[in-house]
Order: C-alpha cells, then structure tokens, then sequence
C-alpha cells in the first residue's frame, strides 16, 4: 500500500461476505427504484424525480438518526470525499436514469457494468490490492458477458449508450472515492450527506437546463427527459416518487455499507447481479425477451460471482481456522 492512501490502519476491511450481500441487497432495491422510474420517464423531468427521491430520502434518514439519537452521524470528520462520492453518484444516476429511455433494462445494466471491471482495475493498482489471477480470470469473464450482451446488437451508435458509459465511469470513481472516507464516518453519516449533495445537484442542474435550454421539447426521449418542465404530479406518481426516496435511502446505506467492510476487489464483480435483475424486471413489466447471447452474458456473469463468493467463503472459513486461539487465563 502506498504511503499516500488515506486509509486509517487497523481499520477491519475484509468481511467480504457481509459486503458481497450488502451489495446484492441494495442493487436488487436500486432495480426496483429503475423500473419506477422508467415508467416515469415518459410524464415527468428526471431531475423533478431526482429532487423529490432526494427530499424524502433525506428526511427519512434524519428521521432514522433523531429516532435512534444517533445525533453524532450529522458530525462529519471528513466532509470533501463525501461530497465527491455524492456528486459523481448524482451524475451517475443522472446519465443512467437517460440511458435507461432508451434501451431495455437488461442492456442498459449490461453496457454500466464496465464499471466494477474499472473498480477492480483501479483497487489493485492505486491501492495495491492483492487481486489474484482467479478474480482477474472472473473480472475478465464478465467484460467478455458485456460484450456477448451488446456486441451482436449494434447499440453502441445510440447516444443512449454513451450515456450508459459515461454513468459507468462516474460511478466507478464515486465507488473508489469512498476509501477516501473517515473511517469514523459511519455508512448513515455518507449517505446523509451524499444524498444532500443529489438534493443540492437536482436544484443546480434544474436551473441551468431552464435557462440554457429554457425546457423545450425534444425529439429524443433521454434529452426530453432532462430537459422536460416540472408540474404538479398526481397523487400516484407522488406517492411513487417518496417511495423512490425510501428506496434511495436503503440502496444507498447497503453498497456505502458494503464498501466499507470489504475490499473493493472482491465486492464489485457482484454488482453484476444487478443485470439479473433488470433483465427479470424487463421481462415481467415490458416483455423484453432475453436474447440467446444476453443469456449466454448472463450465464458467464453469475458463474462467475458465485466463484468468487465460494471462494470467498472458503478463504474466511480456511483463516479462521488458522487463527491462534487466546488461552483462557
């Protein structure tokens, strides 16, 4: 490890098991918070939905901390990294959300998760990472399901795409910066004040679309998306969109948490679940149907993960093993 890592030493990074679920858990929330709002995407300005999600989700933790009168996660040791991850999450998100008129779920998810191959990548060389051949092996497995995913389809012409690339790569900083985060800063003090940056971002950016783009209507669904008027919602679509912040609120704590207990190396080829998700949720809400090369990625990407959880499980149980035992006195 470098000498310039701002990592505490001592610090307990290697439960990769509760990081692996954690994960799982809060992209499977996260899959459910997509397909909300896609079916938005059609009525309603992303950032609109971006700032109600990010309202509600802040008074749902603030309600959290009150209850528990956990008052010490509203102090912040280290605020700047917190502020990049949420920034980088926003924009993320943003560009994904765009993607997501686009394309069917299962290939929007499929072209973003280059985005756990750059997180590994970049884990082993800035933080020196010991990632051994069988997760590079794994790592390299899943590009390959990316491309039998999206090759064969020809939609790397659609803008779409590159807004699903671009959310790929903001989002694999956004996952790296969170080792710059205190340690004393708890996973509830993160996502507190990295979704008051999404809150913060919703209001900017609203205001530079109106006066830049002065909310015209666009031929394109992902730019209409972004550049559409607010107004008044119907009782339904308002009671999505706090569930939206109740979702954002939960899948935010679980992958915060999970790369906070684990190495990155080992928590992020799972994110590859998240497809399988999207590719059920396409299927059962739009009849999308899987194509035989999204099936063969899919096959590639869960063979995959489930490797290096089995063997994640054998390295913990092989350690604890090993480890001397402390005489009674």
């Amino acid at each position: 490890m470098s000498a310039n890592t701002p990592v505490v030493q001592g610090v307990d990074r290697t439960d990769s098991v509760k990081g692996i679920f954690c994960v799982t858990a809060g992209l499977f929330v996260f899959a459910v918070q997509d397909v909300i709002i896609r079916y938005l995407s059609e009525t309603h300005s992303v950032l609109q939905i971006v700032f109600t999600r990010s309202v509600t989700a802040l008074l749902i933790l603030l309600t959290i901390i009150l209850f528990y009168r956990n008052t010490q996660a509203l102090k912040v040791h280290r605020l700047w990294p917190i502020l990049v991850k949420g920034s980088l999450g926003f924009l993320s998100y943003l560009l994904y959300y765009m993607a997501l008129t686009g394309l069917p779920l299962a290939d929007a998810a499929t072209i973003t998760f280059i985005a756990p191959i750059l997180v590994t990548a970049i884990s082993a060389l800035l933080f020196r990472e010991a990632v051994g051949w069988r997760r590079w092996c794994a790592v390299l497995f899943g590009f390959i399901a990316m491309m039998f995913v999206v090759g064969p389809k020809g939609h790397f012409g659609n803008i779409e795409v590159v807004f699903a690339l671009g959310a790929a790569f903001t989002y694999a900083i956004s996952t790296v910066s969170t080792r710059y985060i205190d340690p004393r800063d708890s996973a509830l003090t993160t996502a507190f004040y990295a979704m008051a940056a999404f809150l913060i971002w919703s209001v900017v950016c609203s205001l530079l679309v109106h006066l830049f783009f002065g909310m015209g209507q666009e031929a394109r669904p992902s730019i209409a998306f972004l550049t559409r008027e607010w107004h008044h919602p119907s009782q339904i679509v308002q009671w999505l969109m706090v569930f939206l912040g109740f979702v954002a609120s939960v899948g935010f704590y679980l992958l915060v948490k999970a790369y906070m207990v684990a190495e990155f190396s080992a928590v992020a080829p799972f994110e590859y679940l998240y497809i399988i998700w999207g590719a059920m949720f396409g299927f059962l809400i739009w009849q999308e149907i899987p194509s035989v090369t999204t099936v063969i990625g899919i096959v590639l990407l869960v063979g995959s993960n489930m490797y290096i959880l089995l063997r994640e499980l054998r390295l913990k149980k092989r350690n604890a093993f090993r480890r001397p035992k402390i005489p009674h006195r």
